[in-house]
């Protein structure tokens, strides 16, 4: 009897020990695939629409309170206010993302720069803007497991003169 014991306290230090080899050789890059609801104002017009977009991002974490990450969105929808349709064509970032974990929850911060492009149109007339702005956002992600999680996050892409686009996003991530 005392031999099982000593043998399976053996077997429980060795499946720990492969735990924790298997922990430090974690992957530190992930990705993410959200579904955006945009929202584009312009201040002296009044106009207000809420287009949407698939955003995706491509991170890696260079230490356990930071990452860096590459954001794409592209425009699925567009929406109207005073005649006017609006469509969210892309968006591109580089962002710093500080962070912390509590259990299985991560809230984080995002930090950077994105460039943004805006497809304005009405019947028989259409136009677009691009600028690039600083960029930042605020979000929590849970994660399912070491690998699977998912996330909420607010983020405002363009501030600059009188036009703005941030927005809402919710979305699926994976650590490799």
């Amino acid at each position: 009897m005392k031999r099982i014991a000593i043998a399976a306290a053996a077997a429980l230090v060795l499946v720990g020990a492969a735990q924790a080899q298997q922990a430090r050789n974690a992957s530190p890059l992930y990705g993410e695939l959200g579904y955006s609801f945009l929202q584009v104002k312009e201040s002296t017009t009044g106009f207000d629409a809420t287009p949407q977009a698939l955003r995706g991002i491509v991170g890696y974490n260079f230490h356990p309170y930071f990452a860096g990450e590459a954001l794409l969105a592209l425009g699925t929808n567009s929406d109207s206010d005073l005649g006017v349709d609006a469509k969210a064509k892309y968006a591109f970032g580089l962002f710093l993302k500080p962070k912390y974990n509590f259990n299985n929850f991560e809230v984080f911060g995002r930090l950077g720069w994105a460039r943004t492009k805006v497809k304005f149109s009405v019947p028989g007339f259409s136009a677009s803007g691009t600028d690039d702005d600083f960029a930042y956002g605020v979000g929590v992600n849970y994660s399912f497991n070491p690998k699977l999680y998912v996330g909420a996050d607010w983020m405002q892409l363009l501030n600059k003169d009188t036009a703005k686009v941030q927005g809402w996003t919710i979305s699926v991530g994976y650590r490799f």
